[in-house]
């Protein structure tokens, strides 16, 4: 059968494919892994549709395709055998009915132009050039290979593409610009390679190719997939907000001896560890509602109020940041926030969040305070109208009353859009936050 581009999330057309996680002749499981891909919401592990042999891949390692195209085939163990030809002497190959030993894998569907088109807004930084006609599919370029070409200044009609059917890949132009300099070098009378400074991006949220060459002791690494889509949403961000910050100390004394009281039994019921952030999620679901304008996007010259909460909960994996969404988040207790926290961060660790599980967000609360952050000023996750952070809890004086004390203390603070709300409705939202932290009980709302 053929393994196809899963529709991993409504608004997702195509994907690009990160890493085989099996080679050809490769026995698979129904379930298993077989490749990471990456869209433009998330990287994720793709489980095998089907137990068998992996007898051909024909998509390599850094393509973009569109959603329906055929990837792979895997056949049942049993009938690989009978299916290759005698003179077949390569590990894993098949021959597919109606088709010749040398004949190169189809080609992608007309119906994904997206696979070959240049974004909107990109002419600027296209890289000269158009790839030589080596093969039947060299003329075919992934987005991603755009974009590598046009950051390095790499004109595409002096690239060999090695993917099939000479298409060029994400190899073939690292490859080149990690040669380039010697290439450039024996040839002075050819165009540079490499271009000189580049002017400042104007498309909004473009990041800067970095035009500088590595100087000794330095290792140049190429951006991720993911580190690219934080990097230009980052920039797009600050860049498209009047971004503001408002701090209040919160005495989460009665918290910190309540986890400690519940943790333990929390766990063995629920099975998944207590931690403070439920906690700052329903103080902070409660002053969404009793202040909407915070809980809204900026539409051109409209505020869209949002009459729900769909709470983004930042984590950090091992590809840097991701935001996972928490639908209906108005709509749960305490112990329904923990699993749903627990759940969404254990996927994202494990590159297993769909596209759709990244998106809608009406709101978001980040979390360095586990490392040791005591004040932050995170950047708003646009088009949201704010983000809180919450920081580490340490113990400190303070005056209650007329005496001083020694409390479990904490700030959260807040990054907010000066376009869509004001200083006064800020800071009275986040002191809403505050007096629900410090008086509400939560108690009752653990079920432990």
């Amino acid at each position: 059968m053929h393994v196809k581009m899963p529709q991993l999330g409504e608004t997702v057309i195509e994907g690009t494919i990160l890493k085989w996680l099996k080679a050809e002749g490769d026995q698979v499981a129904l379930d298993e892994p077989l490749f990471e891909i990456s869209t433009d919401k998330v990287d994720t592990e793709v489980p095998s549709s089907a137990a068998g042999v992996l007898t051909k891949i024909l998509v390599p390692e850094g393509s973009t395709v569109a959603v329906g195209t055929e990837l792979a085939e895997i056949a049942e163990a049993g009938v690989v055998a009978a299916a290759a030809t005698p003179g077949d002497s390569s590990p894993g190959s098949s021959v597919r009915p109606g088709a010749g030993a040398g004949d190169e894998p189809p080609a992608p569907s007309s119906a994904a132009p997206v696979a070959i088109s240049v974004p909107a807004g990109t002419a600027a930084s296209t890289p000269t050039g158009v790839p030589v006609d080596r093969g039947s599919r060299s003329q075919i370029l992934s987005p991603l290979v755009r974009k590598l070409a046009a950051e390095h200044g790499v004109d595409l009609a002096n690239v060999v593409g090695t993917g099939t059917g000479g298409r060029i890949t994400k190899n073939d132009i690292l490859a080149f610009v990690g040669r380039a300099p010697t290439a450039a070098a024996a040839a002075p009378s050819a165009a540079p390679v490499l271009t000189a400074p580049a002017p400042a991006a104007t498309t909004p949220g473009a990041v800067p190719a970095a035009s500088i060459a590595a100087g000794v002791g330095e290792e140049v690494v190429a951006m991720s997939h993911i580190r690219q889509a934080i990097a230009k949403h980052m920039y797009g961000s600050v860049q498209s907000t009047a971004r503001a910050w408002t701090m209040v100390e919160v005495n989460v004394e009665q918290l910190v001896q309540l986890r400690a009281r519940a943790k333990d039994a929390f766990l063995a019921k629920y099975g998944v560890n207590l931690t403070y952030l439920p906690f700052v999620v329903r103080a902070t679901v409660d002053a969404l509602h009793e202040f909407p304008n915070v809980n809204a996007r900026l539409d051109g010259e409209n505020i869209v109020l949002h009459r729900y909460v769909n709470m983004g909960i930042a984590v950090s994996y091992d590809a840097g940041l991701i935001v996972p969404v928490i639908k209906g988040a108005d709509g749960m207790n305490s112990v329904g926030l923990a699993r749903a926290i627990a759940d969404l961060a254990a996927r994202a660790r494990a590159h297993q969040l769909k596209p759709d599980e990244v998106q809608g967000a009406t709101f978001t609360i980040t979390n360095p305070g586990p490392y040791g952050s005591i004040a932050s000023v995170p950047i708003i996750n646009t088009p949201n109208t704010g983000i809180i952070s919450l920081d580490a809890i340490t113990r400190r004086a303070v005056v209650i009353g007329d005496a001083i004390a020694i409390r479990s203390m904490v700030n959260i603070s807040m990054s907010w859009d000066h376009r869509v709300i004001d200083g006064e409705l800020a800071t009275r939202f986040l002191a809403r936050v505050k007096e629900n932290l410090e008086t509400w009980d939560f108690g009752g709302d653990l079920g432990v």
